[in-house]
């Protein structure tokens, strides 16, 4: 099922990341926990094509301009990224 769910959004990675942008600038919690969940998908997709590396520096860069979101980070660090 999570295949599945994957190759659903498959190539709408760059449109993924844009949502996640705009959940992250709501400044809500419930927007938080939707873009982590993008997160968790666009990381797996990552694996998939090889390109954790460049998922690992697109997750650095939303975690240093937004170090002022402390419920944001612990969201991430909960999800394990």
């Amino acid at each position: 099922m999570r295949a599945r769910h994957l190759d659903k959004i498959a190539g709408r990675e760059s449109e993924l990341w844009n949502e996640v942008e705009n959940l992250i600038s709501t400044k809500q919690p419930k927007s938080y926990d939707c873009a982590v969940k993008l997160l968790v998908d666009l990381r797996d997709l990552a694996a998939r094509k090889g390109k954790a590396d460049e998922f690992r520096a697109r997750i650095d860069a939303i975690c240093t301009a937004h170090a002022r979101k402390p419920s944001l980070i612990e969201r991430l660090r909960k999800a394990g990224l």
